[in-house]
């Protein structure tokens, strides 16, 4: 808690700010405000201790301006969907703008500006679903080959090893085939520029873009604007991926655009998704029964061609991504911005512009609402524990919640599960350590550190294709 000193300096100079905000509890503010709670931790973990302290909104000072910390599930259901008219995306646009482009409808601005960005994106038409569904045995072959191409290591440190999986066969599921090794080295630069502006410290016009990032755009997007115009060019009815049924269903939609929207899905869904299985891997290594179902379940559905519909059968695959999302959300802070002119929420009348910080940190592992929430328990989402806590819903929100929530989301359930059953039918993922490890933070997502492991191959030889096989 600051001093006496530093209290009252602040309420000598900002005093009367804080008297419109009196009825809302939170710390005490020192002359930089409440910074130092955010300092040397994670904003979530801040968060969550807010929330533990001071309830369902916590008013912090960032300096001499308010944030409204919110913590619980009728203000968080007010913010992104109710009202989420009224409150914009923070910063994030303009830290990420250069990286992803202007056509990805994740940063466009809420009203008009989203509903026509969302209106063209691929991902959010009537045949997604179709396209989702057919993504299951291609992306497994593609996990398979990459599991193959790494499996004899002694030694791997599973967040890079699991993000170019990850990446790869997104590569797969947007155009059909693996990018080059180039390619994902463009995307990572991409990534890096974003993530220093996101973590800068500086007003943004003073932070530059690393050594040959504007090549690496141009080549990066060229890669999915050459593959639309040879598509078209050769049109191809049997093809599943998604530039190929986008073509197919939305010929109108701008080759350019359509490049850019493709290249912006893997900044959307890499860094998640691969961080969930880095979660995923370690706490199954700390409760091997949960480890050997999913790995016997997996086994089944590898003795056949793999598809939607029986993977839509195996309910522990599920069960375990659920819980490694809800333990070790991937996104753990959504940032929103009120309006420019004064509005009311919590009661109070906010000054303009105030920033919102909303965590499922501490709601994922509330004990008013989970039974043992500390525990990885997949048997929690059987018997109709998936349909009492959606994806989305008051106390399950990794991907976000209302229209604003991941577009993606169902892809990256397809995704996890096919990754989850092909990667355990294959190999045991021994993890090194199943001490907590550190969270680093890189594109808006935690970022795990330090989880060392190695690939044990199954003793099992009934695998489709068999073990040693792509």
């Amino acid at each position: 808690m600051p001093n006496l000193l530093s209290r009252g300096l602040f309420n000598l100079f900002f005093g009367a700010r804080r008297k419109p905000l009196a009825s809302l509890p939170g710390p005490t503010p020192g002359l930089l405000g409440n910074l130092g709670d955010f300092l040397g931790v994670q904003p979530w973990e801040t968060c969550a201790r807010y929330a533990r302290a001071y309830g369902p909104v916590t008013v912090a000072w960032l300096g001499p301006s308010p944030a409204l910390v919110l913590n619980g599930p009728a203000i968080i259901r007010e913010v992104l969907e109710t009202r989420r008219l009224e409150f914009e995306k923070g910063n994030i646009g303009e830290q990420i703008r250069a990286s992803v482009t202007d056509d990805t409808p994740f940063i466009a601005q809420q009203g008009e500006d989203w509903k026509r960005k969302h209106g063209m994106d691929p991902l959010a038409q009537p045949w997604t679903a179709a396209w989702q569904a057919a993504q299951v045995e291609p992306m497994r072959a593609s996990i398979a080959e990459s599991v193959e191409a790494v499996r004899h290591q002694p030694s791997l440190d599973l967040t890079p090893m699991l993000r170019q999986l990850t990446f790869d066969a997104f590569c797969v599921a947007t155009v059909g085939e693996k990018l080059p090794t180039s390619a994902y080295d463009d995307f990572m630069l991409l990534a890096a520029a974003a993530d220093a502006r996101i973590q800068a410290k500086l007003p943004l016009r003073f932070v530059s873009v690393p050594k040959g990032f504007a090549a690496a755009k141009e080549r990066f997007y060229g890669l999915f604007a050459d593959r639309i115009r040879a598509a078209r060019q050769a049109p191809a009815a049997h093809r599943v991926d998604l530039m190929s049924w986008t073509l197919r269903e939305m010929p109108e939609l701008d080759d350019q655009v359509h490049a850019n929207l493709l290249g912006s899905f893997f900044f959307g869904g890499v860094f998640s998704s691969s961080t969930t299985l880095v979660g995923a891997f370690h706490q199954l290594q700390k409760h091997p029964a949960a480890e050997e179902r999913l790995a016997l379940e997996s086994a089944l559905l590898a003795e056949e061609p793999l598809n939607h519909e029986r993977l839509g059968g195996a309910p522990w695959g599920e069960a375990v991504a659920y819980e490694a999302l809800r333990i070790l959300p991937a996104v753990r802070v959504l940032m929103r911005r009120s309006p420019s002119t004064e509005t009311r929420l919590a009661g109070v009348m906010l000054p303009p512009e105030t920033t919102l910080m909303i965590s499922n940190q501490h709601l994922h592992r509330d004990a008013t609402h989970w039974t043992s929430p500390e525990t990885f328990d997949p048997e929690r989402w059987l018997n109709g524990g998936a349909a009492n806590d959606p994806l989305g819903s008051d106390y399950f929100f990794p991907f976000g919640r209302g229209p604003r929530a991941c577009v993606a989301g169902d892809f990256a359930m397809v995704f996890l599960r096919t990754a989850l059953a092909t990667i355990s039918a294959r190999v045991r993922v021994h993890v090194d350590s199943t001490e907590p490890f550190e969270e680093g933070f890189f594109f808006g997502v935690v970022l795990p550190k330090g989880v060392t492991g190695k690939l044990v191959p199954r003793e099992r030889q009934t695998l489709y294709p068999p073990l040693g096989r792509s």
